[in-house]
């Protein structure tokens, strides 16, 4: 999980700096900041996917203990 942060943050890193660029050669930001908003729009979705992940297998396990005795 750690490793899918580091990716992100370098990911978000890589777009906000295209996007500077952009505005230094004077190039419209909307679309640097559409594609921003896009990149935080998947993580959260995969954060979330990860956190439901988590949830299922506790409750998968307290399953596994409750049929087992």
């Amino acid at each position: 999980m750690y490793s899918q942060v580091l990716a992100a943050q370098m990911l978000i890193g890589q777009v906000r700096a295209a996007a500077a660029r952009a505005r230094r050669e004077g190039r419209s930001e909307a679309g640097a900041s559409a594609v921003e908003w896009a990149i935080i729009s998947a993580i959260v979705v995969a954060a979330a996917l990860l956190i439901g992940a988590a949830i299922t297998n506790v409750v998968q396990d307290n399953i596994n203990e409750i049929n087992q005795g």
